[in-house]
């Protein structure tokens, strides 16, 4: 008996490293693995095979992950598992592709991995593409070369991934993706790398992707940086990039009070306009008497508009009876003329009677 609980020890122990999500390499499905280190650093072991072949290739290395349950693999075409903590299958070569946050996509379950996968694309002696994916996303490959980087210190592959961004419009798929896998990176350096990419004097467009992973990612901290930019900024923009950034933070309380305080004390329109949009999105309910406020007293019209709309994204069986309430008893007339408008976009029987009273009268 003894023998057979060990060698079950011994399976059980050979299943958790090698099962769904490997933790040295990732699951590949028809490609060829060349093995190369990298211990000189990432970017001279990029070179080294660049120049030894014209590609297309791939080369790709695992790094730590910030703490949490991300989920990063293809939802367009993934095919759900019976192992419901695998997303099923993507095709390396496809291009959807996303990231999620939190512990269900699709009915998949996201797993607390340790690491994830950087890969990048090259072709004619330069990187054309960066792709994340984490331990529990099987990849199709059929065909492909990809160089396995061993020895990659997370440091250098960050500094690396930012001086890929230099290369602007000839990336496939854009910024975005290396942008993405920076701020998966664990760590001070990527902190350091999105802090310097969300600043003013950066392209319009990079600003806004850092501003989504640092409110997305980067917590309190995260939070702290994003207010500050909000504060100071007059880019219209990447305002409205901001307080969706801050809508997405993980520090749930404090985000929703900060966009309260920022519907109803900024002094710009277009800063309050954007905090009760988001508001009705997160908070539903909660949000109600911020945005019924707005609608009473803030004095821009244009905000009043925004709130009535804001109730137009609530739940419906939230924001149809506050719709109905404003276009009966409103004193202005826009906001009742917005009111009925947004109530006949619901198609909800409770505002279609509401409009057919009204034609009645």
């Amino acid at each position: 008996m003894r023998l057979r609980n060990i060698l079950m020890i011994t399976f059980l122990a050979a299943v958790a490293v090698t099962g769904c999500a490997n933790a040295q390499q990732p699951q590949l499905t028809g490609a060829r693995v060349v093995e190369r280190s990298a211990k000189t650093g990432v970017q001279t072991a990029v070179q080294e095979i660049i120049k030894a072949e014209k590609g297309p290739a791939w080369m790709a290395y695992s790094v730590p992950v910030i703490t949490g349950e991300h989920h990063m693999c293809c939802y367009g075409s993934a095919r759900i598992m019976g192992n419901s903590a695998c997303c099923g299958s993507c095709r390396l070569e496809g291009r959807d592709h996303d990231v999620s946050f939190g512990n269900q996509v699709g009915g998949c379950k996201a797993t607390l991995a340790s690491i994830f996968f950087v890969f990048m694309r090259f072709e004619t002696g330069s990187i054309r593409q960066v792709r994340a994916f984490s331990p529990e996303c099987a990849i199709d490959a059929p065909g492909s070369t990809i160089y396995w980087l061993q020895d990659v210190e997370p440091s250098k592959s960050i500094a690396y991934l930012e001086s890929v961004l230099k290369q602007g419009d000839s990336l496939r798929g854009g910024s975005d993706e290396i942008v993405s896998a920076i701020a998966l990176h664990a760590g001070a350096t990527a902190d350091a790398v999105l802090e310097r990419l969300i600043q003013p004097g950066q392209p319009s467009k990079l600003r806004g992707q850092a501003a989504f992973w640092i409110g997305s990612t980067r917590g309190a901290h995260g939070l702290d940086i994003l207010l500050a930019l909000i504060k100071s900024d007059q880019d219209r923009q990447f305002l409205e990039q901001a307080i969706f950034a801050v809508s997405q933070n993980q520090e749930h309380e404090r985000a929703f009070n900060e966009l309260i305080r920022l519907a109803r004390q900024d002094p710009r329109h277009e800063v309050r306009e954007h905090s009760l949009f988001w508001l009705a999105q997160e908070a539903g309910q909660k949000a109600a008497g911020t945005i019924t406020d707005a609608i009473e007293n803030d004095p821009d019209t244009d905000v009043k508009k925004k709130a009535v709309f804001a109730l137009s994204e609530m739940p419906k069986e939230e924001g149809v009876p506050l719709l109905i309430d404003q276009a009966r008893k409103n004193r202005n007339p826009v906001v009742r003329k917005e009111a009925v408008f947004w109530l006949g976009q619901s198609e909800d029987p409770r505002a279609l009677d509401f409009i057919t009273s009204i034609l009645e009268h």
